[in-house]
């Protein structure tokens, strides 16, 4: 506080002062005044006058003792039991320490202070809490709010209105109804705790613990509510709690329905058993890939042994996984022959390497589709990108005009299908 304030200050503590002086000879003239019949005053106390030396040194006490206050600054806020607390001037009312409510060691107020708005209903004050450690009587909460038409809800077993937890802070909702919109629509609202934020990093509300929870939410209804923009962000866990870093899963034991993500953004849940298992993907373009085509397909003078593109631009999948994975490749084709004596072998090439193979029957006949279907597993890794392919041949080298066919029917010929199915695998 600049000087010039602490004199105004001053200034208008001495004029309080010399108020408070003038008040007192005011009285004194009266009380030099002579007693009426010239005796007491009928309470035991002496009846006559006082002198005006004697009320002037009660008046000098009083003033001194102010203005030493004034001067030394310590003059306190206080009230006695059931009375209101009285602050000082609108303008100059300042603390330089901090104002502390304390309640003596023998009481124990619960709410020690409180808000309460309009037309609250039922009991605003409780039972202080009882503790098994020191102090075994304590105020709980230290400060409670009751909001305008509210009332504390019923808590316990047999139930006791009573503020819901044991928060040295607590409020409790009132009941808002406000109409608003076109057409109208009516909407209640009764609010706790309400915090606001401002900004790309404002928070309303924060919550922090050492080995405990950060924030809970119970309810009959929904527990945790994403009402914005229904965006919840989810931070790594440090390398100390994963099993293989960055890679899950979580090297702890978890709470039963607890999740978590990895460092690579892997969602972890848990089962009822205590064991983590990953949030499996789904969806188009995410871990599911297909290729298909309705075309007939001819391969003529295969040496049998060379693997050969079936149709290297339609029946071709490119993957990158979003995650580490196992994927389950299959391929499926009505395979035939127009010469007898010659199988017909089809396979899934994962970077030009054949994965998995099946050969197909059609060596005692000609013209005979055969439903050839393959299938294998190969490990794939978060971010490379995979080529993979349907590739055929025949069983055995063929004559130069020998050839198998693959698509069945006069057309449209039936499917050639090209199918990946990505299985999470941390």
């Amino acid at each position: 506080m600049g000087l010039a304030a602490k004199s105004r200050r001053k200034a208008d503590k001495v004029s309080e002062l010399t108020a408070r002086v003038e008040a007192l000879q005011a009285r004194l003239e009266k009380l030099e005044r002579p007693a009426p019949n010239g005796g007491g005053n009928g309470n035991g106390h002496d009846g006559g006058a006082h002198s005006r030396r004697d009320l002037l040194k009660l008046a000098g006490a009083a003033a001194a003792g102010a203005a030493g206050s004034i001067v030394l600054g310590a003059v306190p806020a206080a009230a006695t039991n059931g009375q209101p607390i009285l602050l000082g001037n609108s303008t100059t009312n300042d603390a330089s320490t901090t104002t502390a409510l304390t309640p003596t060691a023998a009481t124990t107020p619960a709410p020690l202070f409180e808000a309460i708005g309009q037309s609250v209903t039922g009991p605003t004050t409780v039972s202080p809490v009882a503790s098994t450690t020191p102090p075994v009587s304590q105020s709980v909460p230290l400060i409670g709010a009751i909001g305008p038409g509210g009332s504390l809800p019923p808590i316990g077993n047999p139930a006791v209105n009573d503020f819901p937890g044991y928060a040295p802070i607590q409020g409790v909702g009132g009941v808002t109804t406000v109409v608003s919109g076109t057409p109208a629509t009516t909407t209640v609202y009764s609010e706790g705790i309400n915090g606001f934020g401002s900004g790309l990093f404002g928070i309303g509300v924060s919550g922090d613990s050492d080995t405990g929870y950060g924030v809970t939410g119970g309810s009959g209804g929904i527990d945790l509510a994403a009402i914005g923009n229904g965006r919840i962000m989810m931070a790594p866990p440090n390398s100390g709690l994963l099993a293989n870093p960055p890679s899950g899963p979580p090297n702890y034991l978890p709470n039963q329905f607890e999740q978590i993500r990895d460092q690579n953004g892997l969602l972890y849940v848990s089962l009822i058993n205590d064991k983590w298992v990953p949030v499996q993907f789904g969806g188009l373009g995410q871990s599911l890939f297909r290729a298909v085509t309705y075309s007939q397909y001819a391969l003529t003078g295969s040496n049998g042994t060379t693997w050969i593109d079936m149709d290297p631009n339609n029946l071709k999948l490119s993957i990158t996984p979003l995650f580490n994975c196992v994927a389950l490749l299959s391929a499926n084709a009505d395979l035939w022959t127009a010469v007898a004596g010659l199988n017909q072998d089809i396979g899934i090439a994962v970077d030009g390497a054949i994965a998995g193979w099946k050969e197909s029957g059609g060596f005692a006949g000609t013209f005979s589709p055969n439903a050839a279907f393959v299938q294998t597993i190969v490990q794939m890794a978060a971010g490379t990108t995979y080529t993979i392919k349907i590739q055929w041949k025949t069983n055995k080298p063929a004559a130069p005009n020998a050839s198998i066919f693959a698509g069945a029917g006069n057309g449209p010929y039936s499917p050639t299908r090209l199918t990946a199915h990505l299985v999470v695998s941390p």
